[in-house]
């Protein structure tokens, strides 16, 4: 077997959602990147819009495996997740947030190797580059590593008691029956996330977060968005 090759792995459909309120500056960055690094690999990609209809030139730029999810309103992120997630077709579901930006080659081939590895029976997410706010703990010193032979790649994992959603990689059989209350009038982002892995921890659903061999980052960190917006004050940092 050649190092790297995919030759050994049953690649099946893979669906990929993204739940945005517009930033189509950041959604089209995103959409290029998982063009261009999913791998050999079928996916679909679904896209809910909350309260705002995307522009023609944005429909002109979407890929022909794009679904589009058209609500007047802003439903709020969980009742977003209960509108979009029963009409995917694959087996595994990884969101990704309208702001992520894909660097790692064959992400879609790799993140279903490491379900695979997993036994399908794990949440897992790459480490979010970039993110400043809430980074996530680790959980003792549970490191671990699994070596995928048809890819040539060990994959390092650290368990969380907390993983966030912005690019979250479930199995359907532990995502399908999962039903998110309504956080349309809570007034601090994470809900979503929070609310998920409650779930996951009550039901002794392990949690990972993979610390290399899939790297997503925010297009602009927390401190990088209050500077495009200049919503910091001076003095804050």
């Amino acid at each position: 077997m050649n190092p790297g090759s995919h030759l050994s792995l049953e690649l099946n459909l893979i669906s990929v959602y993204t739940i945005t309120m517009g930033r189509e500056y950041y959604l089209k960055k995103l959409i290029d990147s998982l063009a261009k690094n999913a791998g050999d690999i079928e996916y679909e990609h679904h896209i809910g819009f909350q309260g705002i209809t995307p522009s023609e030139e944005l429909r002109q730029f979407l890929p022909q495996n794009t679904i589009l999810h058209l609500w007047p309103e802003s439903c709020g992120a969980g009742e977003a997740n209960n509108r979009i997630i029963p009409q995917l077709k694959g087996d595994l579901i990884v969101k990704l947030d309208d702001d992520a930006l894909i660097y790692s080659p064959d992400y879609l081939v790799r993140a279903q190797e490491v379900s695979r590895l997993l036994k399908d029976s794990c949440v897992f997410s790459p480490y979010p580059v970039g993110l400043i706010n809430n980074p996530g703990g680790v959980r003792g010193t549970g490191h671990f590593v699994r070596y995928s032979e048809a890819l040539d790649i060990y994959f390092t994992f650290r368990p969380v008691p907390h993983i966030g959603g912005f690019g979250r990689i479930v199995p359907r059989k532990i995502i399908g029956d999962f039903k998110w209350p309504n956080d349309l009038n809570v007034s601090t982002s994470g809900s979503e996330d929070t609310n998920f892995s409650n779930y996951c921890e009550a039901r002794f659903i392990k949690m990972f977060y993979l610390e290399n061999a899939m790297v997503i980052e925010h297009i602009e960190s927390t401190l990088g968005q209050h500077e495009r917006y200049k919503t910091y004050f001076e003095g804050r940092f």
